[in-house]
Parts: C-alpha cells; sequence; structure tokens
C-alpha cells in the first residue's frame, strides 16, 4: 500500500512540474544592416491578435548592435508566434504607405513566404515545449 501511494506521489509531482514548467524562447534576428534604430519583437497566443503590436503577448523593443536576440523567459508550454520589425528611425512605429504597406523591413516565425497579405498566425506558429532558438529574417516588402 505504501508503495503505490509513494508511486502515486511521484507520478502527481510529475505532473504538476510538467504542467508548470517554464521554457525560454531565444529570437534571433536577422536582416538588420544599420546600427541604427531598434527591433521590436511581439509575442502572440492569440490570432486575433497577431501582428497588433499594442496587443502582443509580450512585446520588446532592443537595440540595434551586433547581438540582434533576445530571449522570452518562463512561457508555459503552448503555441505562440513571434512578429519582428526593424525600426530604423526609432519612431515606436511600423512605418507604413499610404496604402497600409510596411515601409522597414519585418519578419515572422517560421518565415512564411507570402505572396499577397500579411502573414497568418497558423503559418508562424510554433509548438513550445522545451527551450527553443528560433530566427527571423527581416526583410521589407518586395525584397527578394
Amino acid at each position: 500500500m505504501m508503495k503505490k501511494q509513494f508511486l502515486a506521489f511521484v507520478f502527481f509531482g510529475l505532473g504538476v512540474q510538467l504542467a508548470f514548467s517554464q521554457h525560454h524562447l531565444e529570437v534571433q534576428i536577422n536582416g538588420v544592416n544599420s546600427l541604427e534604430g531598434t527591433i521590436a519583437i511581439a509575442l502572440y497566443t492569440e490570432e486575433e491578435n497577431f501582428l497588433n503590436f499594442d496587443k502582443a503577448y509580450r512585446f520588446y523593443k532592443i537595440p540595434v548592435n551586433e547581438s540582434h536576440t533576445y530571449v522570452f523567459r518562463e512561457l508555459e508550454a503552448g503555441f505562440y508566434a513571434i512578429a519582428a520589425f526593424y525600426d530604423q528611425n526609432s519612431n515606436d512605429q511600423l512605418d507604413t504607405n499610404l496604402i497600409g504597406i510596411p515601409k522597414e523591413a519585418l519578419g515572422t516565425s517560421g518565415n512564411p513566404k507570402n505572396k499577397f497579405g500579411p502573414p497568418r498566425f497558423k503559418n508562424c506558429k510554433i509548438y513550445l515545449n522545451s527551450d527553443q532558438t528560433v530566427q527571423i529574417e527581416l526583410k521589407k516588402l518586395f525584397d527578394k
């Protein structure tokens, strides 16, 4: 009887640990060709908020320097999508032209190749269940 209780306790403890385990997500940004400005990185958990930087789950700005890396810490297991843009003029917004097309370089997790329209959450999401590293390639629209 004591052995069964001990095993039940061990399995319960492992289950709780797995349910509440925290992971780190390292984001490496490529495609910045200047040492001016900042890089905005947004982490999303919900499709309806994706690409709305004001409604990101977590949002950070990092200075442009030799290393373009940021680590999101203490994330629970689950689906996440990342969007980033190079704010070259440091005005804290993604600059667009008159019809809403971004003028600054941007990228998302998964680096999907969209022919028309913005990337979708389902094409950019990743499942985080351990520490991971994601690379994002920033590009201006219509760059090859």
